[in-house]
């Protein structure tokens, strides 16, 4: 009869779901790093409250609160920062988040 081969990933898939959170820390750790040097700064300490937490299934960048929120979506006059410090700095940023992402879970991987 023929040979049979079979090969288990169910521990390599653990891994790597489990690792899925720490990975997707550090690579938005980058991009809040690239959005706080975009945040305003106006009236308060916008680009200090805003932090990346850890979530089930990867992680968020927040910045928390109606100011925020104000800041990044209205026209304003910003002396220092930009309206949609955000959202340019996961457009320009994906590929290097990505690349981040990619380097932590081939860790686990190999």
């Amino acid at each position: 009869m023929g040979e049979t081969f079979s090969i288990h990933l169910d521990e390599v898939t653990d891994a790597v779901l489990a690792a899925i959170p720490a990975a997707s820390f550090k690579a938005m750790a980058h991009v809040h790093k690239v959005a706080i040097n975009r945040t305003p700064l106006q009236d308060g300490n916008l680009r200090g409250w805003s932090y990346v937490e850890t979530t089930p299934t990867g992680a968020d960048i927040v910045y928390p609160g109606p100011y925020a929120r104000y800041q990044h979506y209205e026209i304003l006059r910003h002396d220092v920062g930009e309206r949609l410090y955000l959202t340019t700095a996961v457009l320009s940023e994906t590929p290097k988040a990505l690349e981040i992402l990619a380097t932590e879970l081939r860790k686990v991987i190999e």
